[in-house]
Parts: C-alpha cells; sequence; structure tokens
C-alpha cells in the first residue's frame, strides 16, 4: 500500500483546476439603453403606489376645509454615499419635466463644518431608488443651476471657489469645464449662481457670487470660461450713488444669493450675509444700486415672482419672511415663520402662493390671495429630532416640491387641491388670459395692503 501525504489541498486543487481565459467585456450595441429601460420597469412596479398617488391623488377632505391644504410625502431619494453629506441645493429642470439635479457638500451652506468633498447628481422621477448620473467632486458642492436653454447645461459653484460647466450628455471623462485660480476663481466658497439668456450664436454666461465679497459674470469659451466682476463688496465700502435719491449706498457684508428679473435679466437682486438685499442693474459698466433693509440676519434666498415681475420675496435665518414692491423699502407683507428660514420659492401657477421651509423640518405654504398672516398648511417634513432642512424647491411643470437636508435627506411633496387652487375664471382660459388674471390677483393683494 503506497500512502500519499497532501501538506497543501489548496495548491493541489489549484494545480488540477483548467485554466480559462478571463471574460471579455460584452461589446453589444444598445446594452446600456435595454438595460436602463430594464431599471426603470422595475422601479416602476417597485413605486407604483406612489405614481399611482403623483398623478391621481387628490385630498378629499380639501372640500370640507376651504382654508387648508396637506402635503402627501412621494418618493424619498436615498443614494448610499450621500448619508454623510447634506444637501446643499436642488435644481429642476426647465427642458425636462422628471429631472432634477442635488448638490452635497459635507461643510454646510455657511462654508463652517470639515470639509470631505461633495457629489453632484441627477434623478429622475422614473427611476428615484438610483441617480441617474453621479460627479464625484474633491469639494463640496453648494450651488447648481440647469440653463433654461440648453437642458443638458448645468453649472455648479463649490467650496473651494471655483465654478464647474457640465454638460450632462458628453462622457465622464470629457464633461467638464473649471475654473482656475489663474482665470478668476473666487478665494471662498460660491453661495448661489444663475444662468442668463442669451441669443442663439452668442456665448453661454452666467453669474456667481461668493462668501469673498465678488459678483462675478462668466462666459463660456471653447478654451474655457472667461470672467468679469462685475461687483466686489470688499473693496467698494465707500458710499455709492442710489437711484432712487441723492442719498449714499453702502456695500455691506458679502453676497449669499442672486436672482434676475424674469422680463429683464439686467436687473439683478443681491441678498447679503448682512442682512440687507440690493438691486442692481448689470446694463452699462456703472451699476445702479437700489438698497432694502431687509433683515437683521443672513439673507438666504431672494427670488422673483413669476407672474408680477414688480414683486419680489426675501427669506433670512432671522425667522422672517418679506415680500416686497419694486423700489420701496418697507415691505409690503412681512411675516414670522418662528424658525430660522432655509428657503422660499413661489409657484409657477400662481402669484400669490409661496412655498417656505424653516431649519428644523416645517414646510409653510401661503396663499396671500386667500389670506395674507396666516398659512393655509404647516406641516413637518423630516422625522428625526435633530434633523436639519437646508433647502427646497418647486417643480415648474408639477405640483410638487422637494425637500433637502442632512444626511443625504431628500423627499418630495404632492400639494394638495387647497394649495394650488386656480381662480373660477380661469377656466377656458388661454396662456395669456391666465397671466393676466395672476397679474389681477397680485394687484388686488398691493392695493388692500397698501390702501
Amino acid at each position: 500500500m503506497i500512502i500519499v501525504t497532501v501538506k497543501d489541498p489548496v495548491t493541489i486543487l489549484s494545480a488540477v483546476k483548467p485554466k480559462t481565459k478571463p471574460a471579455e467585456p460584452l461589446d453589444l450595441p444598445g446594452l446600456p439603453r435595454v438595460a436602463k429601460v430594464l431599471e426603470r420597469m422595475v422601479a416602476q412596479n417597485i413605486y407604483d403606489d406612489i405614481a399611482q398617488d403623483f398623478k391621481f391623488w387628490e385630498d378629499a377632505s380639501d372640500e370640507y376645509h376651504p382654508l387648508e391644504g396637506s402635503l402627501l410625502p412621494l418618493w424619498k431619494f436615498k443614494y448610499e454615499n450621500s448619508k454623510s453629506l447634506l444637501v446643499s441645493d436642488i435644481c429642476w429642470s426647465p427642458v425636462y419635466a422628471d429631472l432634477f439635479a442635488i448638490s452635497y457638500s459635507s461643510s454646510g451652506v455657511d462654508g463652517g463644518g470639515e470639509e470631505r468633498g461633495g457629489m453632484l447628481c441627477l434623478y429622475t422621477l422614473k427611476s428615484p431608488s438610483t441617480p441617474e448620473r453621479v460627479f464625484h467632486t474633491p469639494y463640496g458642492v453648494v450651488t447648481a443651476k440647469f440653463h433654461p436653454q440648453h437642458g443638458s447645461m448645468l453649472v455648479a459653484g463649490r467650496t473651494d471657489g471655483s465654478v464647474v460647466v457640465y454638460d450632462v450628455k458628453a462622457p465622464r471623462h470629457a464633461a467638464a469645464i473649471c475654473s482656475s485660480a489663474e482665470a478668476g476663481k473666487h478665494l471662498m466658497q460660491v453661495t448661489q449662481v444663475r444662468w442668463i439668456r442669451t441669443q442663439p450664436g452668442e456665448e453661454l454666461s452666467f453669474f456667481s457670487v461668493s462668501l469673498d465679497g465678488r459678483v462675478t459674470q462668466w462666459h463660456l469659451h471653447t478654451t474655457g470660461l472667461v470672467h468679469r466682476d462685475v461687483l466686489d463688496f470688499a473693496s467698494c465700502r465707500q458710499p455709492t450713488k442710489s437711484h432712487s435719491s441723492a442719498d449714499k449706498v453702502v456695500l455691506e457684508g458679502a453676497a449669499t444669493c442672486i436672482d434676475f428679473r424674469p422680463d429683464y435679466e439686467s436687473l439683478m437682486l443681491l441678498g447679503t450675509d448682512a442682512g440687507a438685499v440690493f438691486q442692481c442693474c448689470v446694463a452699462s459698466t456703472t451699476h445702479t444700486l437700489f438698497r432694502y433693509p431687509a433683515h437683521t440676519s443672513p439673507v438666504r434666498q431672494v427670488s422673483w415672482n413669476k407672474h408680477h415681475h414688480g414683486i419680489f420675496i426675501s427669506c433670512s435665518l432671522d425667522w422672517t419672511v418679506k415680500v416686497w414692491q419694486l423700489d420701496l423699502v418697507s415691505p409690503l407683507i412681512q411675516l414670522d415663520l418662528g424658525g430660522a428660514v432655509a428657503g422660499v420659492t413661489w409657484t409657477p401657477h400662481s402669484s400669490s402662493v409661496f412655498v417656505a421651509v424653516t431649519d428644523e423640518g416645517r414646510v409653510h405654504v401661503y396663499d396671500l390671495h386667500v389670506r395674507k398672516c396666516h398659512p393655509l398648511c404647516v406641516q413637518g417634513v423630516i422625522q428625526k429630532k435633530r434633523g436639519v432642512v437646508t433647502c427646497l424647491a418647486f417643480s415648474p411643470f408639477h405640483p410638487v416640491i422637494l425637500v433637502g437636508g442632512d444626511r443625504g435627506h431628500l423627499v418630495s411633496f404632492k400639494l394638495s387641491p387647497n394649495l394650488r387652487r386656480q381662480p373660477k375664471d380661469a377656466k377656458g382660459s388661454d396662456a395669456q388670459q391666465l397671466q393676466e388674471i395672476e397679474l389681477c390677483k397680485m394687484e388686488r393683494i398691493i392695493a388692500t395692503t397698501r390702501g
């Protein structure tokens, strides 16, 4: 009898195992598209009940409570890599009805905290479980904005002071154009970016504001980004002439937010960390400023009314939301929400309805045409006691809002019928007639408030 001792069975097994060639990657035309369609079919089956609510849900209790409304929770957008980050900004696509961009940062919207990088994610309502595309960045992404005409162009501002333009349709290795220190990069965190409309054949252009005090216009060239500083709060501490009188306007603080008048994009609003709001015309090299003594704490957001272009709204950490009439230094309406206000926005379907959210997670929906001093809806949107809400955005196509916060928290809500009520004379009206109806609504609000 012959006895064989095997000291290393793994070696023997690996020796007798037939050698196979490594599998080659499949190169099948159309495979990615088929896989994407299959993924969306699976997601549609999983979230079918939410999709039905999104399309057909109407709160029947609104009929019995005409001065109250509610928000229905829809999809929660969860991404594993975003749990350690906060949602710093939300931007809906103005071209594609179900697409939106989310910016993530680790250092917060105020520039504090430890920097651990960030992300820019593209989501769609058709597949809420996984982002359509993810851009990882070495620095936090504080703000993002889609171009109003070119649906694939997206600009983002980061915590290191750089602005980055993405073509979300391009391959990943050629998707971004970034500003550099040699070409006008901001010295501190970029707080907001905004595209402006351009004529066909003109270079794409956008504005950025930063905590370094600069308000900068950027032009997208084939060779990169070219900048022009429009205002510099740091170097303009001396009084500046106001266009309303012979008084002098002093630029204090640094710009935290920006918005452009929809019908005249040369007129912009600037909110500052000192609480003031400035109205500035950038049509010429000499800028005329008008100062609104708006708030006592940093301004979080300013937004023009989408129907009445002589009205805008602002919110601040001083707990207040204020509605302003153009060129008047006293607010038309002032509301105390009982907490620091993280964001505010007008709804696209009505000139009198706006939505605001506080840091502790309470969403307030007001219809100034129904009643000015009391909201139609106050609803909590976060379940965790220590959760913080940082931003919100209203869809331009659907009665849906997105609310973002810390730990990657991102939830969508649908407004009940009382929160999106249309005037009785709006039925059967065309777009021009609807615009006139909305203008008349706001004019009545102005007349009854100022009178």
